[in-house]
Order: C-alpha cells, then structure tokens, then sequence
C-alpha cells in the first residue's frame, strides 16, 4: 500500500493499534480503484503564555518564504539575533512539501538547542482592508497569505496560545 502525502503518519497509527478508517472508491469513468484512509489527529497541547515565558519562548514569524524566528525572554523580547529558515516554495506539491519540512525541521532542531519549552507562533490577522492594500490588490494579497504555510508548521509544533 502507497500513501504518498502523509505515509509516515499512517504508519505511526497503524504501528500502535489506532483507528484508522478506510473508504474504497471505484472512479467508472477512469476505472480506478481509489483508497482513502483518514484519522484524528490529537489535540496539540497549549500552555498558557505567562507559564511559557516562565520556561522559555522561541518566537517564530511566518513568511511567504522563510520562519523568522527569536529566542524570547521572559518579558517577549528578543534576546539575541534571529534566525532565519528559508523555504522555496516554486515547483510540484512534493517539492514544496518537502522544502517546508526541511524549514521546520531545521527550526526545531533550534528551538531544541535554545533549550525552551514552547514555540509562540504569530496570529495573523488580515481582516483588514489596509493590509490587503499594502501588498497591492486582493490577488496578489491572497497570493502571499496562501503561500504562507503558518498551518503546516502549527501542526509540527506543540504552541502556546497565539502571541498577537
């Protein structure tokens, strides 16, 4: 069986006895059988972010290409210079993916080494129109929200609750 997207998080459910729920469709027109398997995923712990500073922040900013990210002290300011994980997001969805984990990877490795317990990650807010405008129209604007992969890396990490 050939799970191209998420195989490594099949086979984690699987290994452990976890649901997994299956749909088989056959596509008539292709005359394709197709596999579908979904699972919930659990719950990401969040910690209160007085109880974060208490035991150390890394601050990450996401962009259309790269984690900005800062040590943070107890206060959440910036202790140090940042560090940046840049990302290419050209090319194929494998491409992309790929290039994003890489990002994440390296950014965890980091938040490892800073010896911090949470990662803050920044809440976007783009309801209004004014940013919309700074970045040139609403196609261009959706352009750069949706090329910032914010959801991919809330998922990899456990988060604080969202630092404004």
């Amino acid at each position: 069986m050939r799970f191209q997207h998420r195989g490594a998080q099949w086979r984690d459910r699987v290994s452990v006895n976890r649901a997994v729920a299956y749909r088989i469709h056959l596509d008539v027109e292709r005359n394709r059988w197709y596999l579908t398997a979904s699972w919930t995923c659990p719950t990401l712990k969040t910690i209160p972010l007085e109880a974060a500073r208490t035991k150390g922040v890394v601050g990450v900013d996401t962009n259309a290409d790269h984690f900005a990210a800062y040590r943070l002290d107890g206060h959440g300011n910036p202790v140090g210079d940042p560090r940046q994980f840049f990302f290419d997001l050209s090319g194929g969805t494998t491409h992309r993916d790929a290039q994003i984990r890489h990002a994440i990877t390296r950014l965890l490795h980091w938040v490892k080494r800073c010896q911090v317990q949470a990662i803050g990650i920044e809440d976007l807010d783009f309801a209004q129109a004014k940013t919309r405008e700074k970045h040139g129209g609403r196609k261009r604007f959706r352009r750069i929200v949706s090329g910032m992969p914010t959801g991919k890396l809330r998922t990899q990490c456990h988060l604080v609750k969202p630092l404004g």
